[in-house]
């Protein structure tokens, strides 16, 4: 599959939304693994985040936008899945 451009909808952290152009990456899963966490009435939490698609916002020039320390802006669309137990 080549490279798709495409224009996504992100929330920004102010909670406005703003349309972007985008790169939807190609990728694979290297490794997936569960988050796990011990409370302290005795139970546990398990957590695990799936992603679906992967997207480098880019810009009018259509080079990759970067933050303020220079790293590419990516979104990731993923499913969580949470398991607890007493």
């Amino acid at each position: 599959m080549a490279r798709r451009r495409t224009k996504i909808k992100v929330q920004t952290p102010a909670g406005t939304v703003e349309e972007h152009d985008a790169w939807e990456e190609e990728f694979e899963t290297v490794r997936e693994e569960w988050n796990e966490y011990k409370l302290l009435d005795g139970g546990s939490v398990r957590i695990k985040a799936t992603p679906h698609k992967i997207y480098r916002l880019i810009g009018p020039d259509g080079a990759p936008l970067r933050t303020a320390d220079g790293d590419p802006q990516v979104v990731v669309r993923q499913t969580v899945q949470v398991v607890a137990s007493d």
